[in-house]
């Protein structure tokens, strides 16, 4: 990882960590609907070392499918749960947006190794994550955008 991808990860580390703190008040929100199928956070990990590396492999439909479903954030809430005292599941809002952001940062690392690659087909996901109400991941979304733009 170059130093410029390394700033943008701590940068993006502190913005989720601040934007997170800031709701510390109020009680998170209950999770409902189903999470990703079974073994989900091993799919994404794959899936993220693949576009890292700039691999082909990233077209495969299941490959692809995974990076789509990583830029669902009320996706990745429903997958990222944790329990209160009280018993009720609630989102893990830190987890779930740090999966969105490393997705994000894996497309940006997947473009500068492969430029050529058509990566169209994520601009919708990524359109929708620069309206995100959490500050880091539009953040990370519309630098995603400018890199994608840039060809």
């Amino acid at each position: 990882m170059n130093l410029g991808a390394r700033r943008f990860w701590l940068a993006a580390l502190v913005l989720t960590t601040f934007a997170i703190g800031c709701n510390r008040g109020s009680k998170p929100a209950a999770v409902t609907g189903p999470a990703s199928r079974p073994g989900w956070a091993v799919r994404y990990n794959a899936t993220v070392a693949l576009a890292r590396r700039g691999s082909e492999k990233v077209e495969d439909e299941q490959v692809w499918e995974n990076l789509q479903e990583m830029l669902d954030e009320d996706q990745q809430l429903r997958n990222s749960r944790r329990k209160l005292k009280d018993g009720t599941e609630v989102a893990d809002e830190a987890a779930a947006r740090i999966t969105v952001i490393t997705a994000l940062q894996a497309i940006d690392e997947l473009h500068g190794k492969r430029p050529d690659m058509d990566l169209s087909g994520l601009h919708p996901a990524i359109e929708k994550l620069s309206h995100s109400g959490n500050l880091a991941v539009s953040t990370a979304a519309k630098k995603t955008q400018q890199l994608l733009l840039k060809k």
